[in-house]
């Protein structure tokens, strides 16, 4: 007796997707959850009465046409998904030491942008823009190779992608004399959380990229698109269980003969399936579900030298101002205290991180800004996060988050004023105004994410983990198949497409023909300009203040 046909480990935006194309295939599917809510990194908080989305600041390509946006429309669940574009005009918001610049949505505006702003460096930028622009279009070139006569003309197809893209960044860039401006070229390195000097320029064009047609984000918070996703899987009789932490991927047979069957929960409970989706990381995977001694050694030695992508410290906010009087709006801010990339990536993940009263770098986002439909007429929320190493937080593994030690609660208290410091450089005065403040550790990310050493973006993207040399999606153990973020891409989309291939991988299909014709089209609104939201988004904004109005008065 079978319980699925497929089980799905996680309810990420990979497992989901994945799960969600596989019960379109007529797949009997269940998607299993470790937490009390879905989503992994899509899904949503709330703390002191505050909304909050960890791991969902904005998403790229949907525009009509766009890549996420197919997904969801191919999937159908765009109906039931609403974003709000950020700031076209103040997208990123930069800021390194005391000199400014504004990224917009657009590359020939963008472009403009960098050329007037260091016109002195003019023509290494341009040629840098030239080549992000040309490896970021041949991309996705590469996975769509099918016929013979694509197979000769990919070499010239994607050349610029060939000869550029496994190039650092760094060198990309040291035709860029200006430290600032190669500095802010390089801002959106914290999208994928490698410094110049190991980011492959193919990992670092393909985030600038990404956001070239603005960025999103989803009305209602991250927790929106798994509950979509979840929607669309219940409606074909695919079921997702919650507090199901995965203990053991069970294996029958030996050597040839040997096939996934199954898996056992931490209850010792046994669920039986032909095939296991997992959507948690490989070492989760391998090593702790598996168990090595499953693996062959080619696969182990990979094991032993993969490296993941740096955790991340957030604080999570609330103040009683409209953060447009300190200049922010519903774009991103990033601060860095130096133009060395490198040097802070090195001082980030060193000891010596923690021993002065501020980080080198931060990201500031105002989620109520982003998303107007949660601002409470009272108090606006952000969100702010720096990149950090895990050593330190190594001791507190394993604790639970209600019975914390003093010393990882005095811990704590030092971060917390650590990243206020940093927040009072990206954004002068804002502090003074903060009613709540919650902060996120990479060890409250290792309880409730269960990611290996806390990362934020799965393996780092280094080169000898991106693209061909990332983990596949079919495993060498039969039945086994593989999504998330340290394969396929990192990111909301990037887990996306990771989905949608295991989905490919395990029916043996070509990924496109996982779409259907839905008819369903997404839709986005200006965050910037209420005129153009509809008359339901206004109403469940008004619903939302006024229910909250006699609470406190309105905010200044």
């Amino acid at each position: 007796m079978l319980d699925a046909d497929v089980i799905v480990i996680g309810s990420g935006s990979g497992g989901l997707t994945s799960a969600l194309a596989l019960a379109q295939a007529g797949q009997k599917v269940l998607v299993l959850e470790q937490h009390e809510v879905p989503g992994g990194w899509c899904h949503s908080f709330t703390r002191g009465g505050y909304h909050f989305s960890p791991g969902v600041h904005y998403v790229g390509l949907l525009e009509a046409g766009d890549s996420t946006a197919k997904v969801y429309e191919g999937l159908g669940v765009a109906d039931d998904l609403r974003f709000f574009e950020i700031d076209r005009q103040r997208l990123e918001q930069c800021q390194v030491g005391s000199e400014f610049f504004e990224y917009c949505r657009g590359y020939e505006a963008l472009r403009e942008r960098f050329l007037t702003k260091y016109a002195s460096d003019a023509k290494a930028i341009d040629q840098y823009m030239f080549f992000a622009k040309n490896v970021f279009d041949q991309i996705p070139i590469v996975p769509q190779v099918n016929t013979l006569w694509e197979k000769i003309t990919i070499p010239y197809r994607t050349r610029h992608l060939g000869r550029y893209g496994l190039l650092t960044l760094r060198h990309m860039l040291k035709g860029v004399k200006n430290p600032v401006a190669r500095a802010m070229l390089a801002m959106q390195a914290g999208d994928h959380g490698l410094p110049p000097g190991l980011a492959p320029f193919a990992l670092h064009a393909g985030v600038m990229g990404h956001y070239f047609n603005g960025g999103y984000y989803p009305i209602g918070g991250g927790i929106s698109i798994p509950l979509a996703l979840r929607k669309g899987l219940k409606k074909h009789g695919g079921e997702i269980r919650l507090k199901s932490f995965v203990r053991r991927i069970l294996i029958e047979g030996r050597g040839e003969s040997r096939h996934v069957c199954g898996v056992e929960l931490a209850d010792g409970q046994t669920l039986r399936s032909k095939f296991v989706v997992s959507n948690a990381d490989p070492h989760e995977t391998y090593v702790n579900m598996i168990g090595t001694e499953n693996l062959s050694k080619r696969l182990q030695k990979k094991l032993a030298k993969t490296s993941y992508s740096l955790p991340s410290i957030s604080l999570f906010f609330a103040v009683d101002v409209d953060p447009r009087r300190y200049g922010m709006s519903s774009g991103n801010v990033w601060y860095m205290r130096m133009n060395d990339f490198d040097g802070c990536y090195a001082h980030a993940t060193s000891p010596q991180a923690f021993e002065g009263d501020q980080f080198d770098g931060m990201f500031v986002t105002a989620l109520s800004l982003k998303d107007p439909t949660q601002y409470n007429g009272r108090h606006h929320t952000l969100e702010a996060v720096t990149f950090v190493g895990f050593d330190a937080f190594k001791t507190f593994e394993g604790t639970n988050p209600e019975t914390r030690s003093r010393g990882y609660l005095a811990f704590k208290d030092k971060l917390m004023h650590m990243m206020i410091n940093t927040l009072d450089r990206a954004v002068p005065g804002l502090s003074k105004h903060i009613v709540f403040s919650e902060l996120g550790t990479p060890t409250t990310c290792r309880h409730f994410m269960n990611a290996t050493e806390g990362a934020s973006y799965g393996t780092d993207k280094r080169l000898s983990q991106l693209g061909p040399f990332s983990y596949k999606n079919r495993s060498e153990v039969p039945g086994l198949f593989l999504a998330g973020a340290s394969t396929s891409a990192h990111g909301v989309s990037g887990a996306a497409h990771s989905g949608l291939d295991a989905a490919a991988a395990l029916l043996e299909c070509d990924r496109n023909s996982l779409f259907k014709n839905t008819g369903q089209r997404m839709r986005t609104y200006l965050a910037e300009d209420p005129a153009t939201w509809p008359d339901e988004i206004h109403q469940r904004i008004a619903r939302r203040q006024q229910g909250d109005a006699a609470l406190s008065p309105t905010i200044s």
